[in-house]
């Protein structure tokens, strides 16, 4: 199916999923009217749910079909659009044991992924995708009850740059400390660098202080500052073996299909320029020169 094409076939099926939408809020008002016309107190809970459940049940069906048709048949356009030779696949994500290894965050109770993208520009292997991460908590109330919820520690987009060279043991810069302490076994010790503004934006833990003033050098840490001015939320990296992980904690999914807004130029060129973040990410980090091979 021709571009223009594809962007009409799933603005109709958009629209569709909202009358289903609205259709179905007429519904569940109808639904409480009559029920609360059987039984002032009963019908009136009864018709509300009923109708509820049914809008639930009918447009995640509708919004599950046009979703599923936006990242399958929409989202390899968007990444052809893009000018980069790469590989898409919305079904699957960086592993689990992956972004364990990185030391960044502590292992999840509950790890999701989807949206991955990977490939190799500029001779540097990468893949990325969405994580979300989840720890496991468990509460009583005062009658002794027992409470479990999962409680989100990070949500965004995760990068994984991969070389033909490996780093004298690890350096991380985070926008935050180890708000829940560090991964066993890192042995991780907070050092301070020349650049007095880097500092202040960044807390930079290393094995070793040697080999975080070789890696980080004042156009490094510049580049890491130009990269977290770039993307809302925090960000963090980690320097590890062969592997430089890019972690951007902003709360949201990527390339999720619009549901209130149109299907548009801008929101193809939106959706783009979250594709080339791959590609800016190894220019603003350099991460073809000489010291990455």
């Amino acid at each position: 199916m021709e571009y223009k094409e594809k962007i009409k076939d799933l603005e109709n099926k958009r629209k569709v999923v909202i009358k289903r939408l609205l259709y179905s809020i007429g519904l569940i008002i109808i639904s409480i009217l009559i029920g609360y016309l059987i039984d002032s107190s009963i019908g009136f809970v009864v018709g509300g749910f009923m109708g509820i459940i049914f809008t639930i049940i009918v447009v995640s069906i509708s919004y599950n079909k046009y979703k599923k048709d936006f990242k399958s048949n929409f989202m390899p356009l968007i990444i052809l659009k893009s000018g980069l030779d790469l590989n898409y696949n919305y079904k699957d994500g960086i592993g689990e044991n992956t972004v364990n290894y990185s030391g960044l965050f502590k292992k999840s109770d509950k790890y999701f992924k989807e949206d991955l993208i990977y490939g190799t520009l500029d001779g540097v292997r990468f893949m990325s995708s969405d994580v979300h991460m989840q720890e496991r908590r468990v509460t009583r109330n005062h009658k002794g009850r027992r409470h479990v919820e999962y409680v989100t520690y990070f949500k965004g987009r995760w990068f994984v740059y991969e070389f033909n060279k490996k780093f004298n043991g690890i350096i991380q810069v985070r926008e935050d400390s180890f708000l829940s302490g560090q991964p066993s076994g890192l042995n991780l010790k907070k050092i301070e660098l020349e650049d007095i503004e880097f500092n202040k934006k960044f807390n930079t833990y290393a094995t070793n202080q040697h080999d975080a003033f070789y890696v980080l050098t004042p156009t490094i840490m510049e580049n890491l500052k130009k990269l977290e001015e770039r993307f809302p939320g925090r960000i963090y990296f980690s320097f590890i073996d062969d592997q430089l992980h890019v972690a951007i904690y902003h709360s949201k999914d990527s390339f999720e299909p619009p549901f209130f807004s149109p299907i548009d130029e801008n929101l193809i060129n939106e959706m783009v320029s979250e594709v080339l973040i791959i590609q800016e990410i190894v220019n603003e980090l350099k991460l073809n020169r000489r010291i990455f091979k």
